[in-house]
């Protein structure tokens, strides 16, 4: 789960966060799932002005699960690309997220 994020900020800025500040929540809330090597937000979206609410479409790099069952020798860590769907409150919380495959449109 995501921590909340108290703003200092008042007025109209309080109910939209920043861009960069939704973008660094994606990133810090997938870096807390096992495994994840790299998190490349590729979409940031802003879903909602009044209530402040974005969504996000990003990849997180995770190592191959079947090279490391196998424990085959590799010089370099294979990695496979993930892509996740998140969306961000105006508290800066991740409300849901899902595989972007996996997700229904």
């Amino acid at each position: 789960m995501s921590e909340p994020v108290q703003s200092a900020t008042t007025g109209a800025e309080a109910t939209t966060p920043a861009l960069e500040d939704a973008r660094a929540a994606v990133i810090s809330f997938l870096e807390k799932m096992p495994d994840v090597r790299q998190v490349n937000v590729t979409k940031l979206a802003k879903l909602d002005a009044e209530k402040g609410t974005w969504e996000a479409e990003a990849e997180a790099y995770v190592p191959n699960s079947l090279i490391k069952a196998l424990g085959l020798p590799t010089q370099k860590e294979v990695l496979d690309c993930r892509p996740y769907l998140l969306r961000v409150d105006n508290q800066l919380n991740i409300i849901a997220y899902g595989r972007r495959d996996l997700v229904g449109k």
